[in-house]
């Protein structure tokens, strides 16, 4: 009997959801919209709802259901199962775990993650990371985040929020202010509203050729497809990205000695090349050979951020081994 187990992605825009193998064949995927601004109950009731269907289709597979895993966005507590801080969703606190399966027809176990250590599971079991015990993956998007996997395991820090790494300040003097409160934030540069701020700014400044207006560059993409077409200025953009991205990764793999960087997000691998090329040439000015000499830096493999919540519960389930081993 297959031994499954189903991954709930919450979005700000939209819900994914899948059910899936140990070996990672999905067996069903579907998404709905999030709609956060009926508030936190209808999420959690539509959430109740898709898992109480992947629960029916997995009796139907003759599946052996071991439970769910659910990445969230803010400030996620896996042992108390809450969310808090959830600014995109509008939820300041939600005890997520315990709301979720008071919803479900069935009992399961839950577990909990912030995204991208999801993100991050999902590429150590399933994508860009498989076989690679040692890694950081960075997903830049609408923000930026990061989940790092040592030895095998997540590494959540002494409150739950280790690897917040959009929210290290490199110029808290004089850089944009953040949503976070402070000023400076990598995030301010380095994700979709960062590019457009930056490409912004030498428009203003008139710094380069271009055939962009102010009124083109109002999302990521624009730059981006102009960068692709060659435009100096949003070269000059996206390269200043890279500058600061450099900066961060340069800290991390001091500190950690990564075997790989995995770049992932919409932004993150829409620019993956100009990242990786500037990476490359500054990270030996910036950091010891010997951290990053043996550093691959990859390109995320995750089809769907689901995935990635689904291996909470495998995960679970080799930590219980090696608990159960080492008794």
């Amino acid at each position: 009997m297959n031994t499954l187990a189903i991954g709930i992605d919450i979005g700000a825009t939209k819900i994914a959801a899948v059910l899936v193998t140990a070996e990672g064949q999905v067996l069903e995927a579907r998404h709905l919209p999030t709609l956060p601004q009926r508030g936190p109950a209808a999420v959690l009731d539509d959430i109740g709802t898709e898992i109480n269907r992947l629960s029916a289709v997995a009796n139907a597979y003759g599946g052996n259901l071991q439970g769910v895993g659910m990445g969230s966005p803010g400030l996620v507590n896996p042992v108390e199962g809450s969310v808090r801080n959830a600014v995109n969703l509008g939820w300041e606190e939600v005890f997520l775990v315990r709301e979720v399966q008071a919803r479900l027809s069935t009992p399961l176990p839950v577990w909990i993650e912030k995204d991208t250590n999801a993100a991050a599971l999902g590429e150590y079991y399933w994508g860009a990371a498989r076989g690679c015990e040692d890694f950081v993956f960075l997903g830049i998007g609408s923000g930026l985040g990061g989940g790092i996997i040592a030895h095998g395991d997540l590494i959540r820090g002494a409150d739950g929020n280790a690897a917040e790494v959009g929210h290290i300040a490199l110029d808290p003097e004089h850089g944009r202010l953040c949503a976070c409160g402070l000023r400076g934030c990598v995030e301010t540069v380095v994700s979709g509203p960062g590019l457009v701020a930056v490409a912004r700014r030498l428009l203003a400044a008139q710094a380069h050729p271009t055939h962009l207006s102010v009124e083109a560059v109002q999302e990521a993409h624009a730059v981006v497809q102009a960068a692709a077409a060659g435009d100096p200025l949003a070269l000059a953009a996206i390269d200043e990205v890279a500058a600061a991205l450099t900066t961060l990764v340069a800290f991390i793999v001091g500190l950690l000695n990564p075997a790989r960087i995995v770049i992932g997000g919409g932004l993150g691998l829409a620019i993956f090349d100009h990242l990786r090329a500037r990476l490359q040439r500054d990270l030996p000015r910036r950091v010891l050979p010997a951290s990053h000499q043996n550093l691959h830096i990859v390109a995320s493999q995750l089809q769907n951020p689901a995935l990635g919540a689904a291996c909470l519960v495998w995960q679970a389930a080799r930590r219980a081994e090696k608990k159960g081993g080492g008794r």
